[in-house]
C-alpha cells in the first residue's frame, strides 16, 4: 500500500504544476510517468481494487490526475468492482470529471474516455450529476468547445432523452468548427504544449476521442435542434437544423436524419422567421429535390401558413395529424398553430403605430380554432405572452375612455452608455475567443494542397488580375475534397 502510494504520488514532482516551463521537459516526465502507471496497473491490480478508496482519498484529482485516474479507472471499468462502496467512488468519479488536469490527461489516452463513457452511460450517475459532470469535463479537455468528439454525441443523447438540458447548453451553444481526423494535424511534438489547437492533440490517435462518422455529427446537430425547441428557442433550433439540413454529401446522398431534420427546419422557420425560408444556396441539388418530395405535407402547411386562412391552415394541419405523430413533431405543429395569429399580429406593425385591441380581434384569426378570439382579453393575454416572450417590442395601454391599444414600439432602442459599454466588453471577449480558431484554421487552410494550387496559379495571373486569391477559393474546392478534411469515416 505505501510502496503503491509513493508511486502515485511521485507525479508531478513535489505536487506543483507550475515546476514545468519547458514543454520538452513537461512531455518527458508525464510520459515516464504513464509508463509508470501502466506497469503499477498490470503488476498490482489486486492491490489497486483492494486500496483503491484508500488511494482516491490520498490523491489529489486536480495535482495527481492521470494517477487518479489509473485507479478511478481500475474501480469502475468495466463495472464498479464489488468489493468497492458504491456511493463513494462515484462521489469520486464526479469530483475527478470537474477538477481533472487538462494537460496532464492529454496523456491519459483511452482510460480518460473509458471514464467519459462510464459516465455518460446512465448507469452509474443520476442523469442530472452526470449530465453536467460531462458538460464540465468535456470544457476542461477544450475550453473552446470548439472540436466535436464522441463524448459530445454521448452528453446530447443523455441530455435530451433525460430531459436535463440546462447543465449540457455550455458544450452545446459552443459552435464546432473541427472534427476528429481532420487534415493537415499530424502528431504534435509535445502533447502538453497548450498553444496546441485542439485538433491537434484531440484525435483518435490520442484516444481521447473515438471514430465519428458523419451520421454522427448529423445527430447531434439534430439533437442540439430539438433540445433548443424543448426550450423555445426557435433561433439556435434553426441555425443547428440547418446545419444538418446543408450538409455536404457524396454522390448526392441524403441521410434519414437529414430527412428528419428538413421537416423540423421547415416548422422551426415558421416560428422563427414566420415564413417558409428556402434552403441555403449550397444544399445539395439532390438533397433539395428529395426534401421537396418527402416533405409535402410541411411544404403544404407552411404556404398555408403564409396567407390569411387560418381555418385552411387548421384544416391542412387535422388531415394530416398522423403524419405529425408518426414523425414526432406533434408538438411542433401545435406551437405553429399558436405561432400563426402571432405573425399575424407582427404584420400589423406595418400599418399601424398603434392599433386597439378590439381592431387586433377582428383582423386576425386564431389558426387553433379557425376563429376570431372571443374577447378583447383574450386578445392582451396573447399580446403580453409576445412581449414578454421577446417577440414582440411593444405595450398595451389605456385611453380615458376605457379602450385598450397596443403601441408598437421600434425594437432598436438606444442603448444607455453603461449597456454599450457591456456590449463591447461582450463582443471583444467572443473576439479574443474566435482568435486561436481563426489562427488554427488559417493555418490549415495555408497548408491545404488545393489552397496552395490555387495560390500558385494566381501569381501566374498577377500581371492580368490583382483581385485577392482567397476570393475564389472555396468554388473551385470539389465536393469531395471538402468532405475529405471533415469527417472521420474510420
Amino acid at each position: 500500500m505505501d510502496q503503491l502510494a509513493s508511486a502515485l504520488l511521485s507525479y508531478p514532482p513535489g505536487a506543483n504544476l507550475d515546476s514545468y516551463v519547458d514543454d520538452q521537459d513537461y512531455d518527458r516526465d508525464t510520459r515516464i510517468h504513464v509508463h509508470k502507471l501502466s506497469k503499477i496497473l498490470k503488476e498490482h491490480n489486486a492491490d489497486l481494487v483492494a486500496h483503491g478508496p484508500e488511494l482516491l482519498g490520498l490523491l489529489n484529482p486536480a495535482v495527481n490526475s492521470l494517477s487518479y485516474l489509473a485507479v478511478l479507472h481500475i474501480l469502475i471499468i468495466p463495472g464498479i468492482a464489488a468489493s468497492v462502496p458504491r456511493d463513494l467512488v462515484l462521489d469520486k468519479l464526479v469530483l475527478f470529471l470537474v477538477k481533472f488536469d487538462a494537460r496532464q490527461c492529454r496523456y491519459a489516452r483511452s482510460h480518460l474516455q473509458d471514464v467519459f463513457l462510464a459516465a455518460g452511460s446512465g448507469q452509474y450517475l443520476p442523469p442530472s450529476a452526470a449530465v453536467e459532470a460531462l458538460s464540465t469535463a468535456i470544457l476542461r479537455l477544450d475550453p473552446t468547445g470548439s472540436l466535436l468528439t464522441s463524448t459530445h454525441i454521448l452528453l446530447a443523447k443523455l441530455a435530451y432523452d433525460t430531459n436535463n438540458i440546462e447543465p449540457a447548453l455550455q458544450v452545446i451553444d459552443k459552435n464546432i468548427v473541427f472534427f476528429p481526423g481532420m487534415a493537415n494535424y499530424g502528431e504534435p511534438r509535445y502533447l502538453g504544449d497548450l498553444s496546441l489547437p485542439p485538433p491537434a492533440y484531440l484525435t483518435r490517435e490520442t484516444g481521447l476521442t473515438g471514430t465519428l462518422k458523419f451520421t454522427s455529427v448529423l445527430e447531434y446537430d439534430l439533437l442540439r435542434g430539438m433540445m433548443y425547441c424543448s426550450r423555445r428557442d426557435w433561433a439556435k433550433a434553426y441555425d443547428a437544423f440547418e446545419r444538418v439540413v446543408t450538409y455536404p454529401t457524396r454522390e448526392g446522398a441524403t441521410s434519414k436524419i437529414m430527412i428528419e431534420a428538413y421537416k423540423k427546419w421547415v416548422l422551426v422557420s415558421l416560428l422563427f422567421k414566420g415564413k417558409l425560408i428556402e434552403p441555403q444556396s449550397y444544399t445539395g441539388a439532390a438533397a433539395n429535390k428529395l426534401y421537396g418530395s418527402v416533405a409535402k405535407p410541411y411544404t403544404a402547411a407552411a404556404v398555408l401558413f403564409a396567407t390569411d386562412n387560418a381555418q385552411a391552415l387548421k384544416s391542412e394541419v387535422d388531415k394530416n395529424t398522423q403524419i405529425w405523430q408518426e414523425d414526432g413533431n406533434t408538438g411542433l405543429v401545435q406551437e405553429v398553430l399558436a405561432h400563426y395569429q402571432k405573425w399575424r399580429v407582427l404584420g400589423l406593425q406595418h400599418i399601424y403605430s398603434k392599433v386597439s385591441l378590439s381592431e387586433i380581434r377582428q383582423q386576425t384569426t386564431s389558426a387553433e380554432t379557425g376563429k376570431e378570439l372571443e374577447k378583447d382579453e383574450d386578445v392582451e393575454m396573447l399580446i403580453q405572452n409576445m412581449i414578454i416572450s421577446g417577440m414582440l417590442s411593444g405595450v398595451v395601454e389605456k385611453n380615458d375612455d376605457g379602450t385598450k391599444f397596443l403601441t408598437f414600439l421600434s425594437p432598436f432602442t438606444q442603448l444607455s452608455e453603461q449597456d454599450f459599454a457591456k456590449e463591447l466588453a461582450i463582443t471583444a471577449l467572443r473576439l479574443k475567443q474566435l482568435h486561436p480558431v481563426f489562427k488554427t484554421t488559417k493555418e490549415r487552410l495555408g497548408s491545404s494542397k488545393e489552397y496552395i494550387k490555387h495560390v500558385i496559379k494566381e501569381e501566374k495571373r498577377t500581371e492580368k488580375n490583382e483581385l485577392d486569391p482567397t476570393l475564389a477559393f472555396d468554388a473551385q474546392v470539389d465536393d469531395e475534397d471538402l468532405m475529405g478534411g471533415v469527417v472521420a469515416t474510420g
